[in-house]
């Protein structure tokens, strides 16, 4: 590809296949650790509720709620875009409204999870003991920037979709 000769439509098919079908792979991979992580910590919490002292602070049920919540959105998040490069690494077309909607999925799950967060990172402060004047609680943006960027994504895949419809209509 850099200095060689360039592939062929179903060379270049046939390779894009297999990173998604690495992708979707590697995703999976991910998405069993990040759910080992999720019940290890959740179990934790659980038994902290139950045996109120067994953490260094307590946890509170919404708190846990919230948590729990958080952990699904990233799941669906997660789920979603193995969905995605799944179907792509079987050679199915990206510009599909089913992928359109998959994106979509991921732009408000990512949303979810972002508003989640805001509260998750302002609550447990109070549960450590209490919060001083000076507190500032902090705002990870990088979630609302990578639903607004999915969500806009999903936008040129749908212009895909109506691009390829347009074409097989001329046809």
């Amino acid at each position: 590809m850099f200095g060689g000769e360039p592939l062929s439509v179903e060379e270049s098919l046939v390779k894009t296949g297999k990173v998604c079908k690495t992708i979707s792979l590697l995703m999976k991979v991910v998405f069993v650790l990040l759910c080992t992580w999720w019940l290890a910590s959740a179990s934790v919490m659980a038994f902290s509720l139950i045996v109120p002292g067994f953490c260094d602070y307590a946890v509170t049920l919404p708190f846990f709620l919230v948590y729990i919540a958080s952990s699904a959105a990233m799941a669906t998040v997660c789920m979603t875009l193995i969905k995605v490069f799944s179907d792509a690494s079987k050679g199915r077309s990206p510009f599909t409204m089913l992928q359109v909607r998959r994106l979509r999925v991921v732009s408000v799950f990512f949303l979810v999870y972002a508003v989640l967060e805001v509260v998750l990172t302002g609550v447990v402060p109070f549960m450590a003991g209490g919060v001083d004047e000076s507190f500032v609680p902090t705002l990870n943006l990088f979630p609302f920037v990578a639903s607004a960027v999915v969500f806009a994504f999903s936008f040129v895949f749908k212009y895909g979709v109506l691009l390829q419809e347009f074409s097989d209509e001329t046809i």
